[in-house]
């Protein structure tokens, strides 16, 4: 790919607008590429892509990826089309090593931590988002809700459980409906005294 080729294909999302937002940014973690304007919240084709940009920038090499534009969209079409990840995703993971990349961050108590619904939480309890698995939402929607502020590993309080489902995030007040709530996993955080946020 050229720098002004585009790795996220759903929200135009260039790889020199990724590379310059990791020189900006600083991101602890791939999943923080979502914050260059939403690159990886859309279809989710791009993330292996992204964590590899991600891992090659922690090692202080110039991130870039070894693939033809026109046979990335044509694989990401039919990723789209089928919901499976063709070749390209293991010519692309065999570069990419795991073991180097930061994880996500988990709670402190556990390495496996539970994900319900959002629509299970009650009203005044938090959690954090995990917008990894929204395949079976309409692309609209996961655009709208980000757009929103509701993207991966963000804070939610729920302000009213039910339908619509109203969450505060940061000092926005979001009503999602039950059909949608109840595919956004989240995380609960213990707000008990003397557990650890």
């Amino acid at each position: 790919m050229n720098p002004d080729d585009h790795v996220c294909l759903c929200f135009r999302v260039s790889q020199r607008k990724l590379v310059n937002f990791m020189e900006r940014e600083k991101p602890r973690v791939a999943s923080q590429l979502s914050e260059c304007l939403g690159a990886g919240t859309g279809c989710q084709w791009c993330v292996p892509f992204l964590r590899r940009l991600h891992a090659q920038w922690q090692r202080g090499e110039m991130p870039e990826l070894p693939v033809a534009p026109a046979e990335y969209a044509a694989r990401r079409a039919q990723y789209r089309a089928t919901g499976t990840r063709p070749d390209i995703e293991v010519e692309t993971e065999s570069q990419y090593h795991p073991e180097e990349a930061i994880p996500t961050p988990m709670p402190a108590d556990s390495a496996n931590p539970v994900r319900i619904p959002l629509t299970q939480l009650r009203r005044g309890q938090r959690a954090i988002v995990d917008c990894s698995e929204l395949l079976d939402l309409p692309e609209g929607d996961r655009c709208l809700l980000h757009a929103m502020g509701m993207h991966h590993e963000c804070e939610v309080r729920v302000c009213r459980s039910g339908t619509p489902c109203i969450v505060q995030i940061d000092s926005t007040r979001l009503g999602i409906s039950g059909d949608v709530a109840k595919k956004i996993l989240v995380t609960p955080i213990d707000d008990t005294p003397g557990a650890k946020a």
